[in-house]
């Protein structure tokens, strides 16, 4: 007797756990790649936004450190303008305190000396006075043949008459040739003492022997010869030499 064939049967194998595992949990692990797909994105794009705010950083922060040297540099520039200008404010006040103190005690001289003067005034009066007279006679050589006189006339009566009239000044050269000096203002009028000014130029060729100064008032005319002489020639010229006045000829 032969053997009883057996059916053929196909054996099938189980599938795997992890396969059971994904197949049973598909939705929780596509959602898995996409949190996780998404993250790396959303960290990528973090990072290179990050990057290119630290560059940009950089370049601002390069910009305002030349911003802040640049005010440095003023800052010194103004610090030093203004130590400067304290320090020249100080050396004015301290000049101008100088210059005040001199200007003061100047003034106390002059009133110690007008006092002196009114006093020498009044005493002689009480002897009897002066006549008039010319006190002093001043000529200052300038630039371009230019000349300055100044010419002090005193008189003190003890009835304080003024004296009035009119002055002249003649230059005298050789074989008294005679040259009238032209007068800003030759006219005097004063109770004890006037001061005459002006300028005049001298002509070519011409030099003085002699100046002389006439007064002629109400009395007897007074006459006063002095010795020319020259003295150091003005360097600053404080008037135009084209409004100096010509010397005119005039025979005695």
């Amino acid at each position: 007797m032969s053997d009883v064939e057996q059916p053929l049967t196909i054996e099938r194998k189980s599938p795997s756990t992890f396969k059971r595992f994904i197949h049973s949990n598909l939705p929780i692990v596509l959602g898995g790649i996409i949190v996780g797909g998404g993250s790396l994105i959303l960290g990528y794009s973090i990072g290179h936004q990050q990057g290119l705010t630290a560059v940009g950083f950089a370049a601002d922060a390069e910009q305002l450190n030349e911003v802040v040297q640049e005010q440095k540099q003023e800052i010194n520039i103004l610090n030093t303008t203004l130590n400067t200008t304290v320090q020249e404010r100080d050396v004015a006040l301290t000049n101008l305190k100088e210059i005040t103190e001199s200007y003061r005690k100047e003034t106390d001289l002059r009133e110690q000396a007008e006092q002196q003067r009114d006093i020498y005034r009044e005493i002689l009066r009480l002897r009897g006075g002066v006549a008039l007279t010319v006190q002093n006679v001043d000529i200052k050589p300038l630039p371009e043949r230019a000349y300055e006189y100044r010419l002090d006339l005193m008189q003190l009566q003890p009835n304080k008459r003024r004296a009035s009239g009119t002055a002249q000044i003649r230059l005298i050269g050789d074989n008294n040739n005679i040259l009238v000096v032209p007068m800003s203002d030759n006219s005097y009028g004063f109770d004890s003492f006037q001061r005459l000014t002006g300028r005049w130029t001298m002509p070519s060729g011409f030099t003085p022997e002699f100046i002389e100064v006439r007064l002629q008032g109400n009395g007897s005319p007074v006459i006063k010869r002095y010795a020319w002489e020259r003295g150091a020639p003005v360097k600053d010229m404080p008037a135009i030499l084209s409004e100096i006045p010509q010397t005119e000829a005039n025979a005695d």
